[in-house]
Parts: C-alpha cells; sequence; structure tokens
C-alpha cells in the first residue's frame, strides 16, 4: 500500500513536472514584437512615464496580455555602466548596478548587453545565457535580447526561454 502510494505520488509529481517543461514560451520574433511596442511607449509617452510603465509587474510589458501572450517576457535596462533603472518583475535589482553580474555559468551577461547595445554599430542583439524562469521557477536557458533606445545612453532588453 504504502508503495503503491509513493508510486503514485512520483508519477503525479513527474507530470507535473512535465507539464510544466511543456508550456508555452515566447519566441524571438514575439520578444523582439515587445521591444518595438517598447520603443512605440517611449516616443508617445517619454522616458519618466515610460520607466514607471516598465517598472510595473503588471504592465502589460511584464505580465500575461495581448504583447505579452505566455507572460514569461518582462523588460529590463542598462546603461553603458550596467546601472538599471528598469527590471520589471524584480524591485531589488532596480537603481543598481549589475555590470559583474553572472549567471549559473559565470557568464557576465550584463557586460554582454552594454557590449552588444554600445559597441556594436547595430545598437542591438542577442546574448544566452542561464537564468530562473519565473513561469516555471526553473533555472533554464535564456536569450536575451537588447536594444539601444535612440540616441541614448539606455538600453531596453527582454528575452526569451529556450
Amino acid at each position: 500500500m504504502i508503495l503503491r502510494k509513493t508510486l503514485l505520488i512520483g508519477l503525479l509529481l513527474s507530470a507535473a513536472g512535465a507539464g510544466m517543461a511543456n508550456e508555452p514560451k515566447s519566441s524571438s520574433a514575439e520578444a523582439v514584437a515587445l521591444l518595438k511596442k517598447a520603443q512605440e511607449y517611449l516616443k508617445t509617452n517619454g522616458l519618466e512615464k515610460s520607466i514607471i510603465e516598465f517598472n510595473n509587474p503588471n504592465s502589460p510589458f511584464n505580465s500575461k496580455s495581448d504583447i505579452n501572450k505566455h507572460g514569461d517576457l518582462y523588460l529590463y535596462s542598462v546603461d553603458p555602466k550596467g546601472f538599471q533603472v528598469v527590471h520589471g518583475i524584480n524591485p531589488r535589482i532596480r537603481g543598481t548596478n549589475k555590470f559583474d553580474m553572472r549567471d549559473v555559468d559565470g557568464v557576465y551577461l550584463i557586460r554582454e548587453f552594454v557590449r552588444v547595445c554600445f559597441a556594436t554599430p547595430e545598437g542591438r542583439g542577442w546574448v544566452n545565457y542561464r537564468w530562473p524562469n519565473p513561469v516555471s521557477k526553473q533555472m533554464e536557458d535564456k536569450a536575451g535580447y537588447v536594444e539601444r533606445i535612440g540616441n541614448t545612453d539606455l538600453c531596453l532588453g527582454t528575452g526569451i526561454y529556450k
């Protein structure tokens, strides 16, 4: 009897884990589209209002919505020195310098965002790293997409879990 209960619990937990792994995830095209919407919002509303909106966890940019269909995207920002004024889901990161932050594999992800954003002619691109998924609560492979905001010293980013 105990063995049956143990097996049943194990099967249920496996099924729950498999279900989480099969949760729909945003695509690279959806991430780029979200950043495009954020850039449009910035042009219409200005930097100050945009920062308030982008820092709101309930904003359509950071939660399940028409522009964030799976709810697994959120916005963040970096300046050339790694200072972050925007983080859509973690208020402890806002207003801090994370230039030396690494992922679990030692990748300096903020340094890479800064390099892609400010040291490439395009001012935008992808960075690969591993990060906790706010939906699955698991450590997952992630690709962060960053774009420079016009001629400013600010970059906006979001990322997809692979």
